[in-house]
């Protein structure tokens, strides 16, 4: 006997959300008085649950949404890995109305049936069950995109492959609940498909993702620690429906496909709000289009916690308790400068102070700290915005990114009257920064009376815990090693990438910083005035025994937490 319920029927609505459920998820800390209001509204506007609505407009997360469900009900969560494999869904049972209600059987006994619930208060889900199959229903909490995503593979969804025509969907308006939460239960091909990559890319741990138009493909590649890697090879018809898909939710002209493009899309999958850059071009075989997550989320890091090299820690915090000046942090896009100047501001904001930032984009926020988005399009650049918050009374002034003359000369007059103002750079080395901030056409005294403290950074693939190994140096390794390190690197065997099941084949399994620092001393200050200012500071460096990128990336090596040639792609020069 089927489960054949009238598709009118719904999962129990937003007014029938049991009070211990929104108290649970208040106790919590998981959602305010402001954001049950939203989420009710929402969720009686488009007959849904109160618990399915949170996910979706990314109120709640699904994963804390479902252990709230498991505290409440005295139930267990259901894990991805007990979800029977291959996937499959009874006969007896009617896919729509399980897709509907976002229920599925993970297991049965000859008397109950196990079945994961997006939500588990959904009374009619259970009756429904327990009358198609004769048995009782014992409810799990579940998340409600791995329900979809396990019906999807028990039906053989054919949107998710290769072989049928996609279609596209109606633009959103991003910034409306009704409209997002229709887009949730859009049947749309092209929709679904750009849902799931999206989700893909941020149960990877993407930072970024590639859709590349060949003659008969699209070509799908994430970044993931830094590397790009292919994860799939889709027909070429969605090339353009996916993409097209994509520029719709950036609010970019889907009719012009000749020149770049670039906008912002907010995303929301596995109730996780995403931000992402969005950033198009016109190939050969068609839009390619990359795509940027940034996950604009409250963060507090602290210092200690980053992985940076102890005495250069030591020197960048000294550098942060001055009164006045600049701070920078140099390296090339996606070499973690942000968290680290992030990390520096949690470090020193207090009450007493006023924290202002000029950002493109704003990445984090941060509690306690004014943040600004420049916005070109609009006349709002850095010059502008700089200029306004100095009008604003700070006593830190944070700049995303130095890129011309004009911000660089703000900044120096910042620093000049009083303020401590960080900043970014695109340099190699520490000492670089000079030589750029002198390229821009700032003068040589001035800068030699205002910057503190240069560090560089860049990131470096961890070593899988479960698979490294280790193996011995050749002879040129171990000199290298040695002329860094000195007698500790003697004998030290060097540890090894392998690659297991849980790191996925990569050997490598997160990121760390290497970093070196640069304080800014009467003898430095005097070397900023020479003519050969970058040379003169390395000697300086080297004479002082500094941490650099390379003598760090060592330590690193010698402690096992990166290999060698890891180390040897993200610095170019052995020397110091």
């Amino acid at each position: 006997m089927r489960a054949d319920l009238h598709p009118s029927s719904q999962p129990e609505c937003a007014a029938g959300a049991t009070p211990a459920l929104i108290e649970a998820l208040r106790r919590r800390g998981l959602i305010t008085d402001e954001g049950v209001e939203r989420v009710q509204a929402a969720a009686r506007a488009h007959g849904i649950a109160f618990s399915t609505a949170a996910t979706r407009l990314g109120v709640v997360a699904e994963r804390e949404m479902a252990q709230t469900f498991a505290g409440v009900l005295e139930i267990s969560v259901v894990a991805r890995t007990e979800y029977p494999w291959p996937a499959r869904v009874p006969a007896r049972l009617n896919l729509a109305f399980l897709r509907r209600h976002r229920v599925c059987p993970v297991g049965e006994s000859e008397t109950c049936i196990r079945l994961a619930m997006a939500n588990p208060q959904d009374d009619v889900a259970i009756a429904g069950v327990r009358f198609a199959l004769g048995k009782d229903v014992e409810p799990l909490a579940a998340l409600e995109s791995e329900i979809d995503e396990y019906l999807q593979a028990g039906a053989g969804d054919s949107s998710a492959s290769t072989g049928v025509e996609p279609g596209q969907g109606k633009p959103q308006r991003t910034g409306d609940d009704i409209d997002k939460l229709s887009d949730h239960e859009s049947d749309a091909p092209a929709i679904r498909m750009a849902h799931r990559l999206l989700t893909q890319a941020m149960d990877s741990g993407a930072s970024d993702v590639h859709l590349e138009p060949t003659a008969d493909s699209l070509v799908v590649r994430y970044r993931i620690d830094g590397a790009l890697q292919e994860v799939e090879v889709l027909s070429h018809r969605w090339s353009q429906a996916v993409v097209s898909r994509l520029k719709l939710m950036a609010r970019l002209d889907i009719a012009e496909r000749r020149l770049p493009q670039d906008g912002r899309i907010r995303f929301t999958t596995r109730g996780v709000s995403l931000d992402l850059r969005v950033a198009t071009f016109p190939t050969l075989h068609g839009e390619s289009m990359v795509l940027r997550l940034l996950g604009q989320h409250s963060v507090s890091p602290e210092l200690e916690s980053l992985g940076l090299d102890p005495l250069g820690l030591q020197l960048l915090r000294a550098a942060l308790d001055r009164p006045h000046g600049i701070v920078l942090i140099t390296g090339p896009t996606g070499s973690g400068k942000t968290t680290t100047l992030y990390a520096a501001l949690n470090a020193i904001r207090s009450p007493e102070r006023k924290i202002v930032t000029v950002e493109d984009p704003v990445e984090y926020t941060l509690p306690g700290v004014s943040q600004l988005q420049v916005k070109p399009e609009i006349g709002l650049t850095y010059g502008a915005a700089l200029r306004s918050v100095l009008r604003n009374d700070p006593d830190v002034i944070m700049i995303g990114e130095i890129r011309d003359q004009e911000t660089a000369d703000i900044a120096i007059r910042s620093a000049l009257t009083g303020h401590l103002v960080l900043a970014t750079l695109h340099t190699n080395t520490a000492a670089g920064a000079v030589t750029r901030l002198l390229d821009l056409g700032v003068e040589d005294y001035l800068l030699a009376s205002t910057l503190v403290f240069a560090g560089a950074q860049r990131l470096v693939r961890q070593l899988c815990a479960t698979c490294r190994s280790t193996r011995e140096p050749t002879k040129d390794e171990q000199c290298a090693l040695m002329s860094v390190l000195g007698r500790k690197a003697e004998a030290s065997p060097l540890p090894r990438a392998i690659g297991c099941p849980s790191c996925r084949g990569r050997g490598y399994s997160g990121r760390l910083p290497i970093f070196e620092a640069l304080p800014i001393g009467p003898q430095e200050q005097a070397a900023i005035r020479q003519s050969h200012a970058e040379e003169t500071l390395l000697g300086l460096v080297k004479q002082k025994n500094l941490p650099t990128l390379w003598s760090h990336g060592l330590s690193r090596v010698l402690q096992g937490e990166t290999t060698l040639e890891e180390v040897l792609s993200v610095v170019e020069e052995l020397g110091l």
